[in-house]
């Protein structure tokens, strides 16, 4: 048995592909807990008695943890379940929601289920990655991808759930609305979207009085300009912060009062340049292009962009993968792609050329950039026509 065919067995079966993704999930766990690595999730948890006991959810509590709540009011409601549990199991509870939100969302791609254990086994390591943060961003991922499976399924309601919470978790995932267009029903998804919205908006009153709701939104707001601003700051001189194109650019060549506008403003011209070929908005490929060049939109512009945050890309990057015809060519991008969106910043690397190189300049964007690119030019191309259709079981 060949190692080709060691691989094609592999990635054939669901359990194997289940078994890495969850696997890995549950080492990061247990080595967070075992650090008491987990103050993001302190952050999470405290927020619901904040919120219950109406205590400005915005300011520090050092007594509690470092750092701020950036989340929503809502999301302060939504994480009940992780604030009631015991300590020791909600950390558990959460790490592996966060991890199977996004394993069922990419489950619920229109692919077969070759393609999709692709996905799982190639991104699991940047899921452990996430994982070990005890962030959202699995949560986030899987939103966006399950707005817009909903919409191609012509799920309306479903779909504009989905935007507004993964919205009032991290504000960028409202970019799912780019999939609107991909809805013969936009009147329904619109009333949707503004029920959704508001029921939404107000379901903090199940905990806390309407002034307090009132006030904890402007002090949301406040807090995201805040933050915005520190981000764009410190970007310069924080490995961790702005893992972006501009961040990279800003850092290699030392240009630190750089706009980022000089790269969101073409960036969108380019993204929205994507939408000129409407005729083609029901051809299945065209759909995923969208999809993947949504996700990987987020992390080479968003410059709240962190190293977990590339949970969102690195799928993004496989799926691209998956659909393109196997050559040197599509098999090398992947390769680079995957290393530097994936692996420039893990133990493979040497602690001098991950330390003294690729983190200080930010050259994790590389591989996520690279594929955005290549995506936009096989749109404007229109190479997705000469590609065969999609199969949800084969």
């Amino acid at each position: 048995m060949n190692f080709k065919t060691i691989g094609n067995n592999i990635v054939n079966n669901n359990k194997i592909a289940a078994s890495i993704w969850f696997g890995l999930v549950v080492i990061a766990l247990m080595n967070a807990y075992n650090h008491q690595a987990y103050n993001n999730f302190i952050i999470f948890r405290q927020s619901f008695f904040h919120l219950l006991n109406k205590t400005n959810l915005y300011v520090e509590y050092v007594a509690q943890y470092a750092d701020h709540y950036y989340y929503s009011p809502s999301f302060a409601a939504l994480i009940i379940p992780f604030s009631i549990l015991p300590f020791s199991i909600s950390i558990f509870a959460w790490g592996l929601f966060d991890a199977w939100i996004l394993y069922y969302a990419i489950r619920q791609l229109p692919i077969s289920s070759k393609n999709q254990n692709f996905i799982l086994i190639f991104s699991a390591n940047e899921m452990m990655n996430a994982t070990s943060n005890l962030q959202s961003n699995g949560l986030t991922a899987a939103t966006i991808i399950l707005s817009f499976v909903y919409i191609i399924k012509q799920k309306e309601t479903q779909s504009a759930l989905m935007m507004l919470l993964g919205f009032f978790v991290k504000l960028y995932s409202i970019t799912g609305l780019a999939f609107f267009f991909f809805t013969n029903k936009k009147k329904k998804f619109i009333i949707s979207f503004i029920v959704c919205a508001i029921g939404l908006i107000l379901l903090p009153l199940l905990f806390t009085s309407p002034a307090f709701l009132m006030q904890s939104y402007q002090d949301w707001f406040a807090a995201l300009s805040l933050k915005s601003n520190f981000d764009i700051t410190i970007s310069m001189y924080h490995n961790m912060v702005d893992i972006t194109l501009q961040g990279m650019v800003k850092r290699v060549f030392n240009l630190p009062n750089l706009n980022k506008w000089i790269f969101i403003i073409p960036g969108l011209l380019i993204f929205g340049a994507q939408y000129l070929y409407f005729k083609h908005f029901s051809n299945p490929i065209y759909r995923l292009y969208i999809l993947c060049s949504v996700l990987l939109f987020i992390i080479v512009f968003n410059t709240g962009t962190e190293s977990p945050t590339y949970i969102l890309g690195v799928p993004a990057i496989c799926l691209w993968y998956v659909l393109q015809e196997k050559n040197k060519l599509t098999t090398s991008l992947f390769i680079v792609a995957l290393f530097f969106s994936s692996f420039s910043y893990s133990d493979i690397l040497t602690p001098y050329v991950r330390n003294h190189i690729m983190m200080p300049y930010a050259l994790k964007v590389v591989g996520c950039f690279l594929i955005w690119v290549v995506i936009a030019i096989q749109i404007f191309t229109r190479q997705f026509l000469k590609m065969g259709s999609v199969s949800e079981k084969g």
